[in-house]
């Protein structure tokens, strides 16, 4: 339907597949934002809402355990520089399982019998294209989502040039700033991993989708080129600024609500810090009880020096020699913690949900990354100046103090209030941006204005290599031929030398 025959009653799909909660938080305000303005949103995900507003109907997908507090921190004792590539293959297995169970659903079957017209649909594009397959058969526009900065293989089905100069890979963790060595890993990561995805996951899909749908079923590498806009979880004030086509909207902090009234016990906890208070969370994945007992004794220790209060997300109801500065909880409220005014230091895994909240909030952090993007949301933090990174294998006590001491001076401060300006202040909330767009995509059929030439064009073309081909043949040529004639004009020379000094 043509822009001037818009519609205000919109139905939307969601599928969300993927069982990590914390990629939800991104996906669920969207959604739920989309249904208060009074469309009819319906999802499939693995985590239905507790409290639907009219219009947001939940099909859960059951019979599969989500990752919340599931990840131990024995995993990263003995890390190998080549880690990021074992990490693809933990992506690329998690996207088939969560693909298969998805497929052979009952929510999706529920979706599919009931012949829904829909006006558009959201999915998560993260490890696996196969809801690209369920959109095929559905004949609808489509918006991907991505809890993270951009994965190495969405650039090509967005327009968009791989610039591994300066755009870090997500997955080795570098920031804008990278030294010559520095900026070959980061091209080899790129390519490599993108050149992976085609060659694993791609096929891999396709084998799913087209046994649930039929043979004649188009590739999924092919399917994914027609998704009318991406959104990211990224902004530039924390991730850095990009040649972003129209098509990609960065909706950095779109999870982030006002805040709400604090525990009591934990309210006067922040209020009464004198000297402010460090604050230590490694997200809803990490179970930071699963620590080493050197390195929790440390960080222990450590809190017990400082003359700030610590609150440490702890999922257990005791803490061996928990000093008395120290609150523990087995949850959280961290936007709300994180913005209170008396946190000086935010200890973190450097997650994109925290690290986000972190610049909202301008609280300076000592970021341990742990896997995935983290690297990368750490090493973009530390080159703002907002904050240091302490690697998980030198925790000890010495250096949790001195990396909380360097980030309590005023500069990391500083640095921290400028980019939560920059985060803040926007033409337009993060969610009121998201469901413009939404609304756009609907009611022109797909946004087709939006979509760049450059996304059926193959690399080759993308980047002139047929262009530099032909004028290095031509160069070539040219110089051969060159070549060639000056030799001849030489004999020629020499010829007619020997024949004067003969006939003299």
């Amino acid at each position: 339907m043509p822009v001037d025959g818009r519609r205000h009653n919109l139905k939307i799909l969601g599928l969300f597949p993927h069982p990590g909660v914390s990629h939800f938080h991104f996906f669920h305000p969207i959604l739920r934002g989309l249904a208060e303005r009074g469309h009819d949103v319906t999802v499939v995900s693995h985590f239905p809402d507790k409290s639907p507003p009219v219009g947001y109907t939940d099909i859960p997908l059951t019979g599969k355990e989500t990752l919340s507090n599931s990840v131990d921190l024995k995993v990263f004792e003995n890390r190998r520089f080549y880690n990021h590539f074992l990490e693809f293959f933990m992506l690329y297995e998690w996207g088939k399982d969560a693909c298969n169970h998805t497929l052979r659903s009952e929510a999706l079957y529920k979706v599919m019998r009931q012949k829904v017209r829909y006006d558009v649909i959201l999915l998560e594009q993260f490890n696996s294209d196969c809801m690209m397959g369920v959109a095929h058969m559905l004949q609808a526009p489509v918006i991907g989502l991505s809890s993270c900065a951009m994965m190495p293989w969405h650039y090509e089905r967005m327009g968009m040039p791989i610039i591994p100069s300066y755009i870090p890979a997500l997955f080795l963790g570098q920031s804008e700033d990278m030294t010559l060595g520095g900026r070959l890993a980061n091209w080899i990561t790129f390519h490599a991993m993108n050149a992976m995805y085609k060659l694993f996951t791609i096929p891999a899909t396709d084998s799913l989708v087209q046994y649930k749908f039929g043979h004649d079923m188009p590739s999924v590498g092919e399917l994914v080129k027609e998704t009318s806009l991406m959104f990211v979880n990224q902004h530039f004030s924390l991730s850095g600024a990009k040649p972003l086509p129209p098509s990609v909207i960065e909706l950095g902090g779109v999870h982030i609500q006002k805040a709400k009234p604090l525990d009591v016990d934990l309210q006067k906890f922040l209020d009464n810090a004198d000297n402010g208070v460090v604050f230590i969370s490694w997200g809803s994945m990490i179970k930071a009880e699963t620590l080493p007992v050197a390195k929790r004794d440390a960080i222990v220790r450590a809190a017990k020096r400082l003359k700030q209060r610590v609150i440490w997300k702890w999922e257990n109801e005791t803490l061996a020699n928990k000093p008395d500065n120290m609150y523990i909880s087995k949850w959280l409220p961290q936007r709300d913690i994180l913005c209170h005014p008396n946190v000086k230091v935010f200890m973190t895994h450097a997650g994109l949900m925290g690290s986000s909240e972190a610049a909202y909030c301008g609280v300076p952090v000592v970021a341990t990354p742990m896997y995935g993007d983290q690297f990368l949301n750490a090493a973009a933090m530390k080159q703002r100046g907002m904050g240091v990174v302490l690697n998980y294998e030198d925790i000890d006590e010495n250096t949790v103090l001195k990396s909380i001491k360097k980030v309590l001076e005023k500069q990391y401060f500083d640095n921290a209030k400028m980019i939560s300006y920059a985060y803040k202040h926007r033409p337009n909330t993060a969610l009121d941006t998201a469901i413009w767009w939404v609304e756009y995509v609907a009611n022109t059929e797909g946004a087709p204005l939006l979509k760049s030439s450059s996304t059926y064009m193959s690399r080759f073309v993308y980047y002139s290599l047929d262009i530099y081909t032909v004028l290095g043949l031509v160069g070539f040529t040219s110089a051969v031929t060159w070549g060639l004639l000056m030799r001849k004009i030489k004999n020629a020379k020499r010829n007619k030398a020997t024949t004067k000094v003969k006939s003299n």
